[in-house]
């Protein structure tokens, strides 16, 4: 007994949910959306939006095969930028605006993030939708998708939870259960099911199994790892379950979602809990930042990088806000607090300690004022030098920090999205642990994405709207099930 039915079942509408929908839709399929929040968006709305350009494909595949390191191979690779380097003219043919998108904050995100790797001239920079009325980035990307969703009157379950997925005795996948809100309903896939409900960011206890480590999330709080375990009931292979991607926070006592750090100058280090500089702060990727701070002491089983402080003086505090804002907000906290422009409501609050020398910021922290002293003064003449002889972090970035008071906040890596789940082949096929396609079974986004441990800028946007389309157009596809 089914109580709905379509040519395509989509679980999950975020931005490959969405791109799904459109490109099965669009090559003659009855698409209907399944979705467990009430309303769609998922991680999409919530990030930066920018969309990557690739200029050469071979360069590009190669450029990639050297931060994937063979887990995927490089036809998949191929596809995945071929497919990509469709995504402007898409974007444009759904009615988008585009501009370039010169980063903001301090540092601005780099052009290429590793320029030295084999292809990086094939990685050309990003693209943001330009918003109608404001508003994020992300969200001008969601906007846009939900817009061409609503055009094509595609039927959508809002507040309906996918449980599992159905097989018959062919092992082909023929229908998904959901909670809805008048009870559990089974969906008939006629041609196929595709998943797209994102990854496990907020699902601390699969952090803690596959990431070795509970980070505070930003993003969707619906992204909680269902389609991993449904794809692992039917025998679906994994990958990439270290991978994610993240950026720098401040946890706030009380707000379950920390607030996104944005520095306005160069007039800042990262100290330890031992007062002590670990990273190039400016040079680095804010995505690899875990790396750095959860760093685990193996001889006493601390971690003491976690959190870790953000060291500015009175001149950052003035130049402007430290936190993100405005059209860069990345989180569920954008109603618990906005955020003052000179960063005085912050230190009022007591979340950002304050102190009229370094010595007396060090107590305010609980670290040795020696130590403190130490790292700032080093720091410093480093700035009057030129030249960063710890983390050879760029001259242009080294601005001194030497204006009383002197302030810091503790700050950490915070968890963006997981990459892991399903694993998936070049036609958006999920596969059993054979490397078998499991029959009319697909799957997008950062739910089995092509990332791992190392994630490029921009990555999962694009990926959400590349693999979305090829996922939409193969399920389309299919010969209907008997």
């Amino acid at each position: 007994m089914w109580n709905k039915e379509a040519d395509v079942v989509i679980v999950g509408y975020g931005g490959a949910g969405a791109a799904a929908a459109i490109a099965a839709h669009d090559a003659g399929a009855r698409v209907l959306i399944v979705e467990k929040n009430p309303e769609g968006g998922g991680n999409t709305q919530y990030s930066g939006g920018t969309v990557r350009e690739y200029l050469d494909l071979e360069k590009a595949t190669t450029y990639f095969e050297n931060i994937l390191y063979g887990s995927v191979d490089r036809e998949m690779i191929k596809v995945f930028v071929a497919e990509s380097m469709l995504n402007p003219e898409w974007l444009k043919g759904l009615g988008a605006d585009l501009i370039r998108a010169n980063g903001s904050g301090f540092p601005p995100s780099p052009h290429v993030i590793w320029p030295h790797l084999p292809g990086a001239s094939g990685i050309g920079g990003r693209w943001h939708v330009k918003a109608e009325t404001g508003g994020i980035h992300g969200g001008n990307v969601w906007g846009l998708l939900c817009k061409n969703v609503e055009k094509r009157k595609i039927d959508i379950l809002y507040n309906s939870r996918a449980k599992r997925l159905i097989n018959n005795d062919r092992k082909e996948i023929t229908g998904v259960v959901a909670g809805s809100p008048r009870g559990e309903i089974t969906i008939k896939a006629i041609r196929a099911v595709i998943l797209t409900c994102g990854g496990f960011q907020c699902n601390a206890d699969m952090q803690a199994q596959f990431l070795a480590f509970r980070y505070k999330a930003l993003g969707n709080p619906g992204n909680t790892g269902d389609g991993i375990k449904m794809a692992l009931e039917i025998g679906a292979d994994l990958w990439h379950m270290s991978g994610l991607s993240c950026t720098v926070g401040y946890p706030v006592a009380g707000i379950e979602s920390p607030v996104t750090q944005r520095m306005p100058s160069g007039g800042y280090i990262y100290v330890d809990q031992k007062g002590k500089r670990f990273v190039d702060e400016t040079g680095t990727d804010t995505h690899a930042f875990n790396m750095y701070f959860s760093q685990l002491e193996f001889k006493d089983l601390t971690y003491p990088r976690m959190p870790s402080y953000t060291l500015f003086d009175d001149d950052t505090r003035r130049s402007g806000t430290i936190a993100a804002t405005g059209d860069m907000l990345m989180g569920r906290w954008t109603n618990f607090h906005n955020w003052s422009e000179d960063n005085l409501v912050e230190v009022e609050k007591g979340w950002i300690k304050k102190g009229d020398s370094i010595a007396e910021l060090a107590l305010q922290l609980g670290i040795g004022a020696e130590s403190l002293q130490k790292t700032v003064a080093a720091y410093n003449m480093f700035c009057v030098g030129g030249y960063d002889a710890d983390y050879n972090r760029p001259p242009d970035t080294l601005v001194p920090i030497v204006r009383p008071p002197f302030y810091a906040i503790a700050s950490e890596p915070v968890l963006i999205n997981t990459q892991g789940g399903p694993k998936r082949n070049s036609k958006a096929q999920v596969l059993n642990t054979n490397g078998q396609p499991i029959k009319h079974l697909y799957s997008a986004g950062e739910l089995g994405s092509i990332w791992g441990i190392i994630y490029p800028g921009g990555g999962n946007v694009t990926e959400s709207l590349s693999f979305g389309r090829i996922a939409g157009r193969n399920a389309a596809s299919e010969g209907p099930l008997a």
